[in-house]
């Protein structure tokens, strides 16, 4: 009877990791090629997380797939997109849970509360237990450089909650490859070489030299 236990839970586990696994590889694919993305393909790959999650709900990486799905709902159904972010941070919320020193995940929420609008006290809570958690982290320097040049931009004073970390991880998030092209897209994106480069001065030529007009 045990054996057969065993092997009953081994075969959900490996059905549960199927469904995640193609559902991480469409968000892989969606990330890089996000034209490519339809309601369609949405809501196919929410069925299958959705079935792992039936089979496995305390798995925190399941939970986050749907979280990330939830978010490109927001971004399709303009309609209901509180609604889909809503969604998404309540799975964040539980993945964290069962894995709450993942940086990741908090610099996740901090991105959703960005995008309600909610620039409060819970915003930076999340923010500062992801600098807390993983400050090495590749999200974490993308989404500081990212949150920093807007408010920069836009004269907000919510800036004044992330410049001090700006230099930080505007210089690592140059550095990590995982981050690398994130951060150039931001200061593209913001127009901030000028500030970028008064920043990075005195730091390594070879860092300097990523960013354009840096190195005369």
């Amino acid at each position: 009877m045990l054996l057969l236990y065993a092997m009953s839970e081994s075969f959900l586990f490996f059905k549960a990791h199927i469904n995640y696994y193609s559902v991480r590889n469409e968000l892989t694919f969606l990330l890089d090629n996000p034209d490519a993305v339809t309601s369609e393909i949405i809501d196919e790959n929410c069925e299958r997380i959705n079935k792992a999650i039936d089979l496995a709900p305390y798995n925190p990486l399941y939970l986050e797939a749907r979280a990330q799905l939830f978010e490109w709902k927001a971004l399709h159904d303009h309609n209901n997109s509180t609604r889909w972010y809503m969604s998404a941070k309540q799975d964040y919320l539980k993945s964290l849970a069962y894995r709450p020193l993942w940086a990741p995940t908090w610099i996740n929420l901090a991105a959703v509360k960005w995008k309600l609008n909610e620039i409060d006290e819970e915003f930076e809570n999340y923010l500062n237990l992801a600098l807390v958690s993983g400050p090495q982290q590749a999200a974490v320097h993308s989404f500081i450089v990212e949150f920093a040049l807007a408010q920069y931009k836009a004269k907000s004073p919510h800036y004044a909650l992330v410049y001090r970390y700006l230099p930080k991880h505007l210089k690592l998030g140059l550095q990590h490859p995982l981050s690398e092209a994130k951060v150039k897209t931001s200061i593209d994106k913001f127009n901030a070489s000028d500030l970028v480069c008064r920043i990075l001065s005195g730091s390594a030529k070879r860092t300097m030299a990523k960013v354009k007009g840096c190195i005369k």
